[in-house]
């Protein structure tokens, strides 16, 4: 029986000398994947050591868990378990001071844990690791000094070393909540010198960088962690985080899903992100399917605005209206310029007129405070459609007024101006001749000041000089014009460079030479006028050699000189190239 009794506990020592290692692995696995936020499997871990072997050091780690993961109850009921099945044990009681501290029961948790320090006599590093860690842990009750007066107390029982890379940790993050990032930097370096692999050394002194804005050391570091180990999933969410921050959208969406993908994530707040980069990165298709995720698991109404602008930029309107006047319902002291800007957007593309009403209404909501899309050149856009020229003049002048104008900014809102000039002509005040005489005159005089800025800021753009000639030409009733030929030096410079503009690109001829007919017309009806025969010849052979069968040239070359063609009013055809951008100061286009 003594041999066999012997026999029994050389066995039992046997496994607990075997079991002892795979405890302390299980334990630091449980623990990484803890600290990479990799909860599921932490839990699992640490929930299966506390069945298997509910000892005191079992429950404490699945206390800690609740702990970190604020599951504050479960934690206190882990920790309690823990210190009783080892009354002398005080990292239970540790973490019930933790527990208390998480609640905010700052007096509470002091008491219970300068109890553990006292009861091993501030000689057990483990106890004092723990304790220090717990004044780190919570945002609105930590106290980095008392972390750090019990984390140096552990350092010191290591006279060789200062204590474990995990203690070196926990001092770091102690300096890092006091703002000083240099020592907290040092602390995690020397932690990499005790474990130069430690994945979340570098990722916390990345973090340090992105708390600083310095988003390319922040991401030298992060990808060092991830060197480290390609499955620390919180370096992921941070590096997201320094991407966005220097607006690269789509690197930071990536990141983040890595993020979701590793820590196997279901939190809506990081759904929730990752849609919101795949959103500014205009992935508009990835946007929308994080936030179908969501869906029935958030109640929050900002999911409908990026539902809403989603929609808008990928064409699907009509989801888009509904949405975003979903959203502008249930939270109205949410809502930005932006929202109404993209509702504006969505109306303007239903092709109703009411929809067209109703975006512009949105979009004059939005304009004030938009600094980037000008978007009173859009509502321009909007009313010149829709023929309504007047109204589009007044918003080609506010984009103008911006500081931010566009070269065809000026020749839109010449083109406008001179619109409404011919509108006036053909509907309105019919019976006030006079009347009607004037204010057609003021709005081509508009968009000859349009056109002049124009030609002002890029005298390059021949264009420019035609619209300023003709909009000279129906200020004023035909005589009159022809009087004080206010027209002639314009068109005289444009027929000059119009040749060098199609010799450039011969595409262009046919624009270019619609508007050489229309401008030599007008030359000769003023080379008749001052009865410059050679002149008046010299532009109508002009016209026939651009077009042979012009009707009204022949004519003048082979009828009597008295023939004057000068042309009724008209619309002037469009641009024949956009007015190139070029760099001009405040008031002037880009």
């Amino acid at each position: 029986m003594k041999i066999q009794k012997k026999s029994l506990l050389t066995t039992l020592a046997l496994g607990a000398l075997l079991s002892a290692p795979v405890f302390a692995q299980d334990v630091q696995t449980g623990l990484k994947d803890l600290e990479s936020e990799r909860f599921a499997k932490a839990e699992q871990t640490f929930t299966q050591l506390a069945n298997s072997s509910p000892t005191a050091d079992n429950q404490y780690y699945l206390g800690y868990y609740y702990l970190r993961t604020n599951q504050l109850d479960k934690a206190q009921a882990a920790f309690e378990k823990g210190a009783a099945a080892d009354p002398k044990g005080q990292l239970n009681n540790v973490g019930l001071g933790a527990v208390a501290l998480a609640k905010g029961d700052r007096g509470g948790a002091k008491a219970k844990i300068d109890a553990a320090v006292a009861a091993t006599k501030g000689k057990n590093a483990d106890v004092l690791f723990r304790a220090g860690e717990a004044y780190t842990l919570n945002e609105k009750t930590n106290d980095p000094a008392e972390a750090l007066k019990l984390l140096d107390m552990a350092a010191k029982l290591d006279k060789k070393g200062g204590g474990s890379a995990d203690l070196k940790m926990a001092q770091g993050d102690a300096y890092f909540i006091k703002n000083d990032g240099g020592t907290a930097v040092s602390r995690y370096e020397d932690a990499l010198m005790a474990s130069p692999n430690l994945a979340e050394a570098n990722y916390k002194i990345g973090r340090l960088y992105l708390r600083g804005k310095n988003y390319k050391l922040a991401q030298e570091f992060f990808n060092k962690a991830i060197e480290n180990d390609p499955e620390f999933a919180l370096t992921y969410r941070s590096l997201a985080d320094a991407f966005a921050g220097s607006r690269a959208y789509k690197r930071a969406a990536e990141n983040m899903e890595k993020y979701v993908i590793k820590s196997n994530t279901t939190d809506p707040e990081y759904l929730t992100t990752v849609a919101k980069y795949y959103f500014l990165a205009n992935d508009y298709l990835k946007a929308t399917s994080y936030l179908d995720q969501l869906k029935g698991k958030v109640n929050d109404p900002v999911l409908d605005r990026m539902y809403g602008w989603a929609y808008t930029a990928l064409g699907k309107n009509d989801q888009a209206v509904e949405s975003l006047n979903k959203f502008i319902a249930a939270a109205p002291k949410k809502v930005i310029y932006d929202d109404y800007k993209y509702l504006g957007r969505a109306y303007g593309q239903l092709g109703t007129p009411e929809a067209d009403s109703l975006a512009i209404i949105n979009l004059e909501k939005a304009a004030p405070e938009d600094t980037v899309d000008n978007l009173y050149r859009e509502i321009a856009k909007k009313y010149n459609d829709s023929k309504r020229y007047d109204r589009s003049f007044g918003y080609y002048k506010k984009a103008v007024a911006t500081g931010k104008p566009l070269n065809n900014d000026y020749l839109n809102m010449g083109l406008a101006a001179y619109n409404y000039g011919n509108q006036i002509g053909r509907s309105i005040m019919k019976e006030d001749t006079a009347g009607a005489k004037q204010v057609r005159k003021q709005w081509f005089l508009r968009a000859d000041s349009s056109y002049a800025k124009l030609s002002e800021i890029t005298p390059a753009y021949s264009a420019a000089y035609y619209y300023r000639g003709v909009s000279n030409y129906y200020a004023y009733p035909a005589v009159e014009a022809l009087s004080n030929r206010a027209f002639v030096p314009h068109l005289e410079k444009f027929v000059e460079m119009a040749p060098q503009d199609i010799a450039a690109d011969a595409s262009k001829a046919p624009q270019f030479n619609r508007l050489l007919v229309a401008s030599y017309n007008l030359l000769v009806a003023d080379a008749v006028i001052r009865k410059d025969d050679v002149k008046a010849k010299e532009y109508a052979n002009k016209i026939l050699a651009i077009d042979p069968n012009d009707k009204r040239a022949k004519e003048f070359l082979e009828g009597p000189k008295a023939a004057q063609p000068a042309p009724a009013a008209t619309t002037p055809a469009p641009a024949t190239k956009p007015a190139p951008k070029a760099p001009v100061k405040k008031g002037s286009a880009k």
